[in-house]
């Protein structure tokens, strides 16, 4: 399919697809905020390696049964980094929350 469109239209595509991507990355992170308020209720730390190792293992399995050109190290790489963001959302939210608790005493 890629190969039949000319330049502009893959163009045009790529932004598209950047416009899903983007979507779907503000329904995780709102999620991940959703996590961090209730790790923090909770007294759970924000950062769990054996939940992100579960993450990575996941992606990476499902990045194998596309068979694209994206080895399973490249997607490692990038959910490493939105899973970094994630939890400076987390954090941010829990000092938000550490803060009205402070003001409610």
């Amino acid at each position: 399919m890629a190969e039949e469109l000319g330049l502009d239209a893959l163009r045009e595509e790529i932004d598209q697809i950047d416009a899903v991507i983007v979507r779907l990355l503000d329904r995780r992170a709102r999620c991940a905020y959703a996590v961090g308020r209730l790790k923090h209720r909770l007294g759970r730390p924000i950062y769990e390696p054996s939940r992100e190792a579960a993450v990575l293992a996941h992606v990476r399995q499902v990045n194998d049964s596309l068979g694209g050109p994206l080895d399973g190290d490249a997607v490692a790489r990038l959910y490493e980094r939105i899973m970094d963001e994630a939890r400076r959302i987390q954090r941010l939210e829990a000092e938000r929350d550490a803060r009205e608790q402070e003001g409610k005493e």
